[in-house]
């Protein structure tokens, strides 16, 4: 019989470190055995822990480390992510009940009426047959059902891949928020040093009290935005908490400044990648195996089956003196079913054919979707990345330098504080968007490792001690 073990995800995660043999060989183990219960559990916890957690161990050490732990309890935690790798478990329950034979058939019978017969009357019958589809039959069904289990096995990494993402997405998204905070208070310590000095210049007639009025709106604005962000940023934490399944309300230690990270792999790379790994196509790529084995499944179900039995008859003694008188009688028996009637077998086939058909055509409409969401990923990354350049280096430090010079022209004469504010309001804007930028700027790279599936695991290269 086949193995229904053989996996062919091409991509290994763990490229560049070593786990231990032993984790491995559990791991394994698990797999190839996947019916008893300690396995399973040592197999759910190795996917969901321990292989993340060596994954993590080979990025660089600049990486966040906070970040890393709430990935880990993502993988651990998360409740859907559980009850995928469940469901592939599950799944994987179906192989022996395909590949296994029918159960033997027993029947016993009594003579209402003996039947007699030289040694004596023949008095009740015991027989026990079994029936033997063709050749292959079982092998071409435990495939069928292994290739959907592997389908499944790529629905949980889907699950898991996407489920680093938006940790990732949530922690840059709360890293925004501070800095979107920190920023703007500071705004609004700096429009109190210019409600100061305009105070100054308003006791002193020098400017009119339009120049009070104008930072004190723009301060209250200010401190509006700030409440807004306070709130949105307990929304997110919230969010943080319910991906890795934590009731309570987390306190994350964001960092106070995130680098712009760049592109993992180059771009050829990275886009051959995401059309062999990413779990979505592969997952097709298993369904479209199990179509094609249940059309050979399909095929083979409608040649005949054939059946080995053998009848024990007890015979009653005669009431004279003979050879062998109430010997009992064995029977071997050696029978065919002939599949006579065609429509279901060829119903089966034409509707095997249908899903590969299907499946197909979802391939490509998957791979065309994943080549248009990698190059729009890509837009977005490029956009962000100018956008880095320009706010850092052009547009944040020019403004200072306008607002310095327009601050030391109002201190000594009677320039323009609108401008000043505008100026000041200009500032604002261009520093949330540098820090904007260096968000997305992330958040496409993650998206990038999300697409070619950067945490797969191929189970192949798990080497057995």
């Amino acid at each position: 019989m086949k193995s229904f073990t053989k996996w062919s995800t091409p991509h290994n995660p763990l490229k560049g470190g070593q786990a231990g043999p032993v984790q491995f060989s559990l791991f394994a183990k698990a797999l190839k055995s996947p019916f008893e219960g300690e396995l399973r559990g040592m197999a759910l916890l190795l996917v969901l822990i321990l292989i993340p957690l060596w994954s993590f161990a080979q990025q660089s050490p600049q990486a966040n480390t906070q970040l890393d732990q709430y990935l880990q309890e993502a993988a651990q935690n998360n409740p859907e992510l559980k009850a995928r790798f469940q469901e592939y478990l599950a799944a994987l329950q179906q192989v022996p009940q395909v590949t296994t034979l029918p159960d033997p058939e027993a029947a016993f019978g009594y003579f209402i009426r003996s039947t007699e017969t030289r040694v004596g009357p023949q008095q009740a019958r015991f027989g026990l047959t079994q029936m033997f589809p063709w050749f292959g039959t079982l092998g071409a069904r435990g495939d069928a059902a292994a290739q959907m289990a592997k389908a499944k096995f790529e629905t949980f990494q889907e699950t898991r891949n996407n489920l680093f993402f938006k940790v990732k997405k949530t922690w840059y998204k709360l890293y925004h928020i501070d800095q979107s905070i920190r920023i703007t208070r500071e705004n609004i310590d700096i429009l109190g040093t210019f409600e100061s000095l305009a105070t100054s210049r308003y006791e002193t007639a020098q400017a009119g009290q339009v120049d009070i009025l104008r930072v004190q709106i723009d301060k209250e604005d200010l401190i509006t935005r700030a409440a807004l962000l306070e709130d949105s940023k307990n929304a997110l934490v919230q969010r943080l908490a319910e991906l890795v399944n934590r009731p309570e309300l987390l306190q994350p230690n964001v960092p106070d400044t995130l680098a712009a990270q760049e592109l993992p792999l180059p771009i050829p790379e990275l886009k051959k990648k995401t059309l062999q790994q990413n779990p979505r196509l592969t997952k097709l790529d298993f369904e479209a195996a199990s179509a094609r084995s249940a059309i050979d499944v399909a095929r083979k179900e409608g040649l005949p089956k054939f059946g080995l039995g053998a009848d024990y008859i007890f015979t009653g003694e005669r009431d004279v003196t003979l050879a062998g008188n109430g010997k009992d009688a064995i029977v071997a028996r050696v029978g065919i079913r002939i599949p006579l009637y065609r429509k279901k077998y060829r119903a089966q086939k034409k509707q095997a054919q249908l899903r590969l058909q299907a499946v197909e055509n979802r391939q490509i409409d998957t791979q065309n979707g994943l080549l248009t969401t990698f190059e729009e990923t890509l837009r977005d990354f490029h956009d962000a990345r100018r956008r880095v350049s320009l706010y850092k280096d052009i547009q944040i430090q020019r403004t200072r330098q306008a607002l310095d010079i327009l601050t030391e022209e109002y201190t000594t004469a009677a320039a323009d504080f609108e401008e000043l504010l505008r100026l000041q309001r200009k500032l604002l804007e261009f520093q949330l968007a540098r820090e904007e930028a260096i968000v997305d700027q992330n958040t496409a790279v993650a998206f990038t490792e999300y697409l070619y599936g950067k945490y797969n695991v191929n189970p192949d290269e798990i080497k057995t001690h």
